[in-house]
């Protein structure tokens, strides 16, 4: 499918996941196949301002301002892997102004708050708070990094959980997601009715045994509802 003679510029920001950085595997995909199909892709770095000081409230204001810099008379797509699936979700609300006209989420992080504490547990959690940082695996360093608490603070006052879209937004989930269960994906999508459509495949959480199967549905969903 070739975008490049759209009447109006096509522009995708893609929102890398947790951890991660522009570089990822999935990333780089996205972004060549976008390329080759004729629109403009934009991969900011999320590790806002710096990975420790990392807050969901920064990234926002990062596709914000990504936003604002392309936007002119542009379609805009957001595309976003697992916490970038929910940022791209929450920021479309934010960015009215705008001509954001699809979501594609890839095992969005939603049900992130309680998720958190199950993943590494209310002790780990206690610990956290009492030292301040925890150390992740950056996989986009390749190195271990603290991340400060202040990053759990911040998603306390944000609206996680209850989302609504207004916008045609297609979602991929693998069923056997350990980190984010496809429940959660599932739940968002009744409640957003026909505005959302749920692809389950069988993958975990990175789908990066599925990035083929997700670009060939990608392109049909851009082709059903043509711009």
């Amino acid at each position: 499918m070739d975008l490049s003679g759209q009447t109006k510029p096509l522009s995708v920001i893609y929102l890398h996941g947790f951890a991660s950085g522009p570089g990822s595997t999935k990333a780089q995909f996205f972004k060549a196949k976008f390329e080759q199909s004729g629109a403009d892709v934009f991969l900011p770095d999320l590790n806002v301002p710096t990975f420790e000081q990392m807050t969901l409230s920064a990234q926002i204001e990062t596709v914000k301002y990504v936003a604002a810099e392309i936007a002119q008379d542009r379609e805009i797509i957001l595309m976003g892997s697992s916490l970038g699936g929910l940022l791209a979700t929450i920021a479309s609300e934010k960015l009215s102004q705008y001509r954001i006209t699809k979501l594609i989420l890839l095992a969005p992080a939603f049900g992130i708050k309680a998720r958190w504490r199950d993943l590494i547990g209310q002790e780990a959690m206690n610990k956290w708070k009492e030292t301040g940082v925890r150390s992740y695996f950056h996989y986009g360093a390749g190195i271990e990094l603290n991340l400060a608490y202040t990053f759990i603070e911040d998603l306390e006052v944000i609206e996680t959980e209850n989302l609504k879209v207004n916008v045609p937004t297609l979602i991929f989930h693998g069923i056997n997601d350990a980190s984010v269960p496809v429940d959660l994906s599932r739940k968002f999508s009744l409640s957003n009715g026909q505005w959302v459509q749920l692809n389950e495949l069988d993958d975990g959480h990175e789908l990066i045994e599925s990035m083929q199967t997700i670009w060939q549905d990608v392109e049909r969903f851009l082709h059903a509802v043509a711009y």
